[in-house]
């Protein structure tokens, strides 16, 4: 194939275009040619127009995704016509969003290969999700080992590797001493808006230990008024760069998600943080049947039990500790900074390197290249 390889993307999540952006500097030290089309983040991704901005779609809950089916019919139909003029589709993340459009693309004889990078938990809740994917999906890039026992047809399923172990530029065996206490309360304005007025009185106190905090910001906020997101800023320093902030910190406050496994892999001790709304609380815990909601922590409990749902009494500690809801408060969290077990810590994070291996960006691009062969 002479011509660029036509590449469908459809990206929602700001971490998942993060390793879409990794993946594509590694398309490009192959000097693989290709256009972007579909749905990415242009502030990530600047080389390439999006025909459409994720940032609608950036929900949080069962609540707010009501609030934007409308708007996701009325594009569905525009992406599948894109999609159906590229060479591949490559689909991250956001199984909800992206699992009725794939259907959409494949009711059409000249559809494209369909991949999915980034694939949905089907180990945490909805495993029929896996049967779908298979049926609909040409292959599926797992970026976790422990993956590939959820799906029967393994032809169609690798470990590609973690995308993270590609990004991080830092990573220490021991934390800095530096008094630098790092904060991030998320991406998503609603989990924001839920977890500072927790962490702004906990600047304060740690202010007054000789500490000092360091709230790092999503750069797609870096236009908007700050105040009006997170309230009170005079306790913080303010960062837009993560991974700056990061190395300059000997511990962080951490809202669920790739963040909390992100700061565990670079070696700094981690405390989760997570409020949400009850009732997505509620319906998530009734669905979702695991120990923990950290994913270093999920990660290890695969790797010492198989499949962690099956693990009713845990035998090991998680790697950091996490505070849900009401449990999340000012003394709980201060207890957890002063008391926190570090060297448990750093004895289970070599575990964890270990177990996930490598990183995914290489072996993802070298499968693309492989498609013009």
């Amino acid at each position: 194939m002479n011509k660029p390889l036509k590449i469908f993307i459809s990206s929602l999540e700001y971490s998942s275009n993060i390793h879409l952006l990794h993946l594509l500097n590694a398309l490009k030290n192959m000097q693989v040619k290709f256009s972007l089309h579909g749905i990415f983040d242009n502030s990530l991704i600047a080389d390439f127009k999006s025909d459409f901005s994720p940032n609608s779609f950036r929900i949080m809950g069962f609540i707010d995704a009501l609030k934007v089916i409308k708007t996701y019919f009325k594009i569905k139909k525009k992406l599948t016509k894109i999609a159906l003029n590229c060479d591949i589709a490559l689909f991250m993340d956001s199984s909800s969003f992206n699992i009725p459009l794939i259907k959409s693309i494949k009711k059409n004889k000249n559809s494209p290969k369909i991949i999915y990078y980034i694939l949905p938990q089907v180990w945490a809740w909805k495993p029929y999700r896996a049967k779908i994917l298979e049926q609909i999906c040409d292959e599926l890039w797992g970026i976790l080992p422990f993956e590939e026992q959820f799906y029967s047809k393994k032809e169609k399923i690798s470990y590609v590797g973690h995308p993270l172990l590609d990004e991080i530029p830092y990573f220490f065996d021991t934390a800095p001493e530096s008094g630098n206490i790092a904060f991030m309360p998320g991406s998503r304005i609603a989990e924001i808006k839920s977890l500072m007025p927790l962490f702004i009185p906990l600047a304060r106190i740690l202010k007054q230990k000789n500490k000092k905090a360091l709230l790092i910001i999503p750069k797609h906020f870096k236009n908007n008024d700050l105040d009006k997101i997170y309230g009170n800023l005079e306790d913080f320093t303010l960062y837009f760069d993560t991974y700056e902030a990061l190395n300059l910190s000997e511990f962080a406050f951490v809202c669920s998600g790739t963040a909390t496994l992100e700061c565990t892999l670079m070696g700094i001790p981690t405390l989760l943080v997570y409020k949400a709304k009850f009732l997505d609380y509620l319906l998530a815990k009734m669905l979702v049947k695991l120990n923990f909601i950290g994913l270093a922590n999920i990660f290890l409990e695969f790797y010492y039990y198989k499949h962690p749902s099956l693990n009713t009494n845990p035998k090991i500690a998680p790697i950091h500790e996490e505070f849900l809801q009401k449990d999340a408060n000012l003394n709980n969290l201060l207890k957890a900074w002063e008391t926190y077990n570090m060297e448990h810590f750093y004895k289970e994070r070599r575990v964890l390197l270990k177990y996930l291996k490598n990183g995914s960006a290489t072996n993802c691009a070298k499968k693309i290249q492989n498609f013009l062969k």
